[in-house]
């Protein structure tokens, strides 16, 4: 399997979880063809959260009014298109509408499964029936944004599979997975800051995998921090290159 198959799909993986983030009443979409916009007008002001994915750049080029006019009506000063890595033409769509390159986004990584090693988790993992601990992990990382993790919290229970590393009854490490055909996404990945260093969202990951392959995934897909990347590296995922945001200001 290529880096380009492998970038593909983190694509549909990465947009299907924002489906599962404007299931939650969270985001407003837009679906045009090759083209999905999403936003979030209650932290309009916010660039993280008013982002466009491409499929095609042809597609894009044609999409471009409407996405503008789409994040004007919700009230979003800002917002940011997202280019992976080998999507050229895409930048050049976009630096020709009035976009500029801002920052590099995030590290996207892939595994094959079957050319990973098959370890199993070390220590024993729980499933959790809600999301709660799984929430309350990720604010404590990313605090600033609580408001927009605690959405998970409401039902109905979502087609996801969550890992819980446990201690004395807490939830020190978590992360889940979500399928999009045969490749299985990664999100949600955190520690607890009293708890980094002793290896625990390895063995999330590492937990995660096994139900991938139980599942019958073919691959995985992530977004990596980069103080996650090496983690990761060692866990059998190859670097697919960083994503980029080209950024258009309103007015």
């Amino acid at each position: 399997m290529t880096n380009a198959e492998l970038t593909a799909r983190l694509l549909s993986n990465v947009i299907a979880f924002r489906h599962l983030q404007r299931q939650r009443g969270q985001l407003r979409h837009l679906e045009l063809p090759g083209v999905d916009a999403f936003c979030l007008p209650d932290l309009a002001k916010e660039l993280h959260f008013q982002q466009v994915y491409f499929t095609d750049a042809e597609a894009l080029a044609a999409a471009l009014p409407a996405v503008e006019d789409f994040f004007r009506a919700q009230g979003v000063p800002a917002w940011r298109a997202v280019v992976p890595p080998g999507s050229e033409t895409g930048g050049r769509v976009l630096g020709a509408a009035g976009y500029r390159p801002d920052e590099h986004l995030s590290d996207a990584m892939g595994l094959v499964l079957a050319e990973a090693p098959d370890v199993p988790p070390s220590i024993p993992l729980e499933v959790p029936e809600t999301l709660r601990e799984l929430v309350a992990l990720n604010v404590a990382v990313w605090g600033q944004w609580s408001g927009t993790l605690e959405v998970w919290n409401q039902g109905p229970p979502l087609p996801v599979h969550t890992l819980l590393a446990c201690e004395a009854g807490r939830a020190l490490a978590c992360g889940f997975s979500q399928d999009v055909g045969d490749t299985a996404g990664v999100f949600m990945v955190a520690t607890a800051p009293e708890a980094r260093g002793r290896g625990l969202a390895s063995e999330v990951m590492r937990g995660l995998l096994a139900g991938a392959r139980a599942r019958g995934m073919k691959a995985s897909v992530l977004q990596a921090t980069p103080q996650a990347k090496g983690m990761y590296r060692r866990l059998g995922y190859r670097d697919l290159g960083g994503w980029v945001s080209w950024v258009y200001r309103a007015g």
